[in-house]
């Protein structure tokens, strides 16, 4: 039985349908199962984030001058609706010159609202780290590129509420000589608006919300709500910088 390539938007994204998937020479899935005993397609979910990924192609002359460009699929999270997908460009400029390569990697999903589809740069740093670790899992390259993005730790990434790009994580008190902000809301990211009861600002500039709750402005996500009696921290998602092929696409 092949897993529907698309995931269902409405399992919990903390839930685990984890497996163990083979990989190729440069950590590229090549087949792989769920933990529900479904094969993992990986055709079908590139298929699936195809509106967010460039197509393939290989265009050379006869004298070996062109481009190629091809995809892989590195991590996969059916629970959360995402995979990490490699886009690898090819190219050679002079005959008898070298081969370069570009290599991006990007964390596809859909926005849970509207279903469009979404694409992010991330760290080929944090990917392969994570497949280092456990080859075997298919969600780990996920989470290492997430704990990456928001700058957490896996226990913060697992506690952590998420809109979009923006995570709140609970924590047991304020930071340190922050410095407080008067204001009832905050936007972050440029479309998320946060409203708390109180805010504040560490000195590394990250937000701070007691009992926050999160607003995307182009209502492509739903509300988000933190515990009514902590305070959060509200964290970005970074991007990686990236070659022609992969920039953000998307909220």
């Amino acid at each position: 039985m092949l897993m529907t390539p698309c995931p269902d938007q409405n399992l919990k994204a903390n839930s685990s349908l984890s497996g163990v998937v083979q990989r190729g020479s440069y950590g590229e899935i090549l087949r792989g199962t769920l933990a529900d005993g479904a094969s993992i397609d990986v055709t079908g979910i590139l298929a699936c984030f195809a509106s967010v990924l460039p197509e393939k192609f290989v265009e050379f002359d006869n004298k070996q001058r062109g481009d190629a460009l091809n995809l892989e699929l590195y991590g996969y999270d059916y629970s959360q609706g995402v995979a990490i997908v490699q886009i690898r460009h090819a190219f050679r400029r002079y005959r008898n010159g070298y081969l370069n390569v570009h290599k991006d990697y990007v964390l596809v999903g859909q926005n849970e609202e509207t279903r469009e589809f979404f694409r992010h740069p991330v760290s080929a740093h944090a990917v392969h780290a994570a497949i280092r670790k456990d080859d075997l899992d298919p969600i780990a390259p996920v989470r290492g590129a997430q704990r990456w993005m928001w700058s957490v730790t896996d226990k913060q990434l697992s506690q952590g509420i998420r809109q979009g790009d923006i995570l709140i994580v609970p924590a047991k008190s304020r930071p340190p000589l922050a410095e407080p902000i008067d204001a009832t809301s905050v936007m972050v990211g440029r479309t998320h608006e946060i409203h708390a009861s109180a805010f504040c600002r560490d000195k590394k500039g990250i937000v701070w919300a007691f009992a926050p709750t999160v607003r995307h402005t182009k209502g492509q996500h739903m509300k988000a709500y933190g515990d009514r009696d902590c305070w959060h921290s509200v964290r970005v998602g970074r991007e990686a910088p990236t070659w022609e092929w992969g920039a953000r696409l998307g909220d």
